[in-house]
């Protein structure tokens, strides 16, 4: 008698269920990989910003781009995309891929920032002729002009990235601008980034920074405000 070779139903439904279970184990592997894929390609795209930024600074006698107009567009202090670029940051990074991190645009989804073609800022204590956009640090305090005037150029952050959310009692204000203000313990204004690396909360993640001396790295969610005023803070003395 001629024998049928085949799979029953029940050897189909437990490959089946084989093929589920091991989906189920390399999902979140895969997840995981894919997310420190876009975290490492940000890390990348500041890194140019630091090179970037060592050949303005060689360029203009060492004087900081002013943090508000560093980059923007023909038409406004922005940049959203389809937007021709412009400011004196752009001819050093003329590739607009490299304004923009693949995690932010994620999260950026359904506010008024997901068509922004750049996500990353810059210290407002830096340039711009050492002036604070306000004056919560008190009356005459300045930050810096000039890189030779940054206490510890290996220490003090002067690109990074914002959430497109606020966080109760670490920041008021969401990315909304070009520049970053970080506040402390007693005033909240700007604060890091906390959407990489999340350990399943998005609160409570890191952010890419590059420093004044050109090199990047990751900055995890800051527990300690005032640390991270300090981070951003280009002179020895602190103003409070």
């Amino acid at each position: 008698m001629r024998r049928n070779f085949g799979f029953t139903l029940i050897e189909l439904l437990v490959v089946i269920a084989i093929i589920a279970l091991l989906m189920a184990i390399l999902m979140p592997a895969l997840s995981k990989a894919r997310d420190q894929a876009r975290t490492i390609a940000c890390r990348s795209n500041l890194k140019q910003y630091g090179i970037a930024l060592r050949m303005y600074l060689d360029e203009n006698q060492q004087y900081f781009p002013d943090a508000h107009t560093w980059l923007k567009s023909k038409s406004h202090d922005w940049v959203r995309q389809g937007e021709e670029p412009d400011g004196v940051f752009w001819p050093y990074v003329k590739s607009i891929d490299v304004h923009l991190c693949p995690k932010f645009s994620q999260w950026a989804k359904g506010t008024n920032w997901e068509d922004t073609a750049v996500s990353y800022v810059m210290n407002s204590y830096v340039g711009k002729g050492g002036n604070i956009w306000s004056s919560w640090l008190g009356s005459g305090v300045k930050g810096v002009s000039k890189e030779g005037e940054v206490y510890n150029a290996a220490k003090v952050v002067v690109f990074t990235e914002e959430n497109p959310w606020t966080i109760p009692e670490y920041s008021n204000y969401p990315f909304n601008d070009t520049h970053f203000t970080v506040g402390n313990r007693v005033r909240q204004i700007d604060n890091y980034a906390t959407f990489h690396n999340t350990p399943g909360d998005r609160d409570q993640g890191g952010a890419n920074i590059v420093m004044v001396d050109g090199h990047a790295e990751l900055l995890r969610r800051v527990k300690d405000l005032d640390e991270g005023f300090r981070l951003c803070w280009p002179k020895k003395e602190l103003p409070f």
